[in-house]
């Protein structure tokens, strides 16, 4: 832990130091004020890049992967082709759509996708030994909020076994919310042009 917080630590410090001693021949009749946001914004810039290339290199997963990033904020891609074909892929849009109305019951939902073909696989080690099994499979809705907005919601279904057993739902993971974006009608067009 303490090498990762070095390592974010002296990225920073490796992105902000270049930043500060650039100077543009514009940059003399600028206020105080706009040298200090352009130099903040550039660094802010710089860090994130930083830091996206520390986690690469010492393995960490980047959250931002599949996400598209719009005015400076990061939103999940919006899925709305189901591919999911399996006998219970209604049940778990069903799950998912429940939970979702739930929270947010004046939304109408648009879509409900499974963008994933089957459940996806991982091994599970102890002490180098693969002991047993866990698969997840994700669920997206994409609801129209009023006239504001959309709302697209990601969940996940897991479930593991043992070697040797049979595969059963994992407590609280059937189905988890994994996140929620609230997408501003203006940022969804742009959204949409980048898929």
């Amino acid at each position: 832990m303490r090498r990762l917080i070095f390592s974010v630590l002296s990225a920073f410090f490796i992105a902000v130091v270049p930043v500060q001693a650039q100077s543009t021949k514009s940059s003399k009749n600028k206020s105080l004020s706009s040298k200090v946001s352009t130099i903040w914004n550039k660094a802010k810039e710089n860090v994130s890049d930083a830091t996206h290339k520390v986690k690469r290199g010492i393995g960490i997963k980047d959250d931002h992967v599949d996400e598209i990033k719009i005015d400076g904020v990061y939103y999940m891609t919006i899925y709305t082709t189901n591919v999911y074909k399996s006998a219970d892929a209604q049940t778990l849009k069903a799950a998912c759509e429940e939970l979702f109305k739930a929270r947010y019951p004046q939304a109408v939902v648009l879509t409900e996708a499974i963008p994933q073909e089957d459940w996806l696989t991982e091994p599970l080690k102890k002490n180098g030994q693969v002991v047993g099994y866990v698969e997840a499979v994700y669920c997206y809705i994409l609801a129209k909020d009023g006239g504001d907005g959309y709302i697209n919601a990601k969940f996940m279904f897991q479930k593991y076994k043992d070697v040797g057993k049979t595969f059963g739902p994992v407590e609280k993971k059937w189905p988890s919310w994994e996140r929620t974006d609230i997408i501003p009608n203006a940022v969804y067009g742009k959204l949409i042009e980048k898929l």
